[in-house]
């Protein structure tokens, strides 16, 4: 079944709003019933990932961070069998680490192993360098081949790669020698709803990776842009679900500072409820996401994760969640840097952003100011920005001056 941004929108409003007929569709919606937990079932359910045709597990496990090899077999062993990996990810550490777990598990072919590549950005011919880089994963990966291979981060700038007959030629030629099994690309930038769009019309990508929350319930742009690929039979996948459930901070007091607030968060917690648990659970309630890519980096996430994934969105998590959403939403950034980032003049508002939401929601103060300090010096002038202007061009009101020199302070 596909479902459409209407449809999507008011399942989970509608459950949101407690109605008992939404609840008891879900499981429905979902695809999976009360009994996926069953002992002669698999750990985390299985499903049909798209145009695949192939049976994956629902959760999957993201590596951007430093990952363990024990934490690696712990999450395989857990019954997470889909990895999502890149060449970019601690300078191929990780590539390498999850190659010899792989490899001393013997779990390899029971893996959907993903991996993507970022190094066609400012090259001449970027069809070239699909194969080459893809050889030197595999290396890395301990295997002669991978499940999908995806353009990784593509940017509005380069949407015109995937109407390059040599790009698809390339990609075709890599499935032939079986190299890759599947073509995709990730993607989490401004223009994704135009990007998501153009995949579905080209018909050679299998799969994508978007970053998709409850936050997007509203987003009638891109609503519709996944709606396209859903009817394009494109596997779905999620990541960034907890770029919903945390705003850039939880809140500002009037000398810069962090701090954590919402009577929401209270409800939350006295629920019983963990708002990152809710938010992953949300979007397999959309029934056109197939898997969330989970960045579990401790066992209490992973135990998390694989409890959830066989548990409905219930009708208090989604009210409070809801909730959240609305009570946060000034101090949430949708990352369309192309609006603010134009007044700005040279800062990447939205990167900032996302880079002080690792810092103040995420727990990851020394990757975020690695990751700030590694920027241009003049996406830091912020002397030379116009702040204002981008706070002006902010579609969702976000105070993005005190945001971005709040950025600056902890960060720099």
């Amino acid at each position: 079944m596909h479902g459409t941004c209407d449809g999507s929108r008011r399942r989970f409003l509608k459950t949101s709003a407690a109605t008992g007929a939404a609840l008891a569709s879900a499981p429905a919606l979902r695809g999976f019933g009360q009994d996926a937990a069953a002992a002669d079932e698999p750990k985390v359910p299985l499903v049909t990932l798209g145009k695949t045709g192939q049976k994956v597990t629902k959760l999957g496990m993201g590596t951007s961070w430093s990952v363990s090899p024990s934490f690696v077999q712990a999450a395989l062993l857990s019954g997470v069998r889909f990895i999502d990996t890149s060449e970019s990810y601690e300078n191929t550490r990780t590539e390498q680490v999850l190659g010899q777990v792989l490899e001393r598990t013997g779990l390899r072919k029971d893996t959907y192993l993903v991996t993507k590549t970022t190094r066609y950005r400012g090259v001449p011919d970027q069809a070239a360098v699909f194969p080459s880089e893809l050889e030197k994963s595999l290396e890395r990966l301990r295997t002669d081949y991978v499940d999908a291979y995806y353009i990784h981060g593509i940017a509005g700038q380069d949407i015109g790669m995937l109407s390059d007959p040599n790009v698809k030629a390339t990609f075709e030629k890599l499935k032939a020698a079986g190299k890759i099994r599947f073509a995709g690309l990730s993607c989490h930038d401004a223009m994704l709803p135009e990007i998501l769009e153009k995949a579905a019309e080209v018909g050679w990508i299998d799969q994508v990776m978007i970053q998709y929350s409850f936050r997007a319930v509203d987003h009638d742009k891109l609503q519709r842009a996944i709606d396209k690929a859903s009817k394009a039979n494109i596997g779905l996948v999620a990541m960034k679900t907890q770029r919903g459930a945390d705003a850039v901070v939880d809140a500002i007091d009037n000398d810069g500072q962090l701090f954590a607030i919402d009577q929401t968060m209270k409800r939350l917690r006295e629920a019983g409820i963990k708002k990152e648990v809710a938010a992953v659970k949300s979007v397999w309630y959309d029934d056109r996401m197939q898997v969330v890519v989970s960045e579990m980096t401790n066992f209490s996430d992973l135990r998390e994760n694989v409890a959830a994934s066989r548990e409905p969105l219930t009708i208090e998590e989604a009210r409070l969640l809801e909730e959240h959403r609305q009570k946060t939403a000034h101090l949430y950034c949708h990352g369309c840097g192309h609006l603010c980032e134009t007044a700005a003049k040279g800062v990447p508002v939205a990167t900032v952003l996302r880079y002080l939401r690792y810092y103040a929601a995420y727990g990851k103060r020394s990757e975020a100011r690695a990751l700030y300090q590694a920027l241009p010096a003049e996406a830091r002038d912020l002397a030379k920005a116009d702040l204002a202007a981008a706070e002006r061009a902010c579609p969702r009101g976000l105070p993005v001056a005190n945001l971005v020199q709040l950025a600056n302070t902890h960060l720099s």
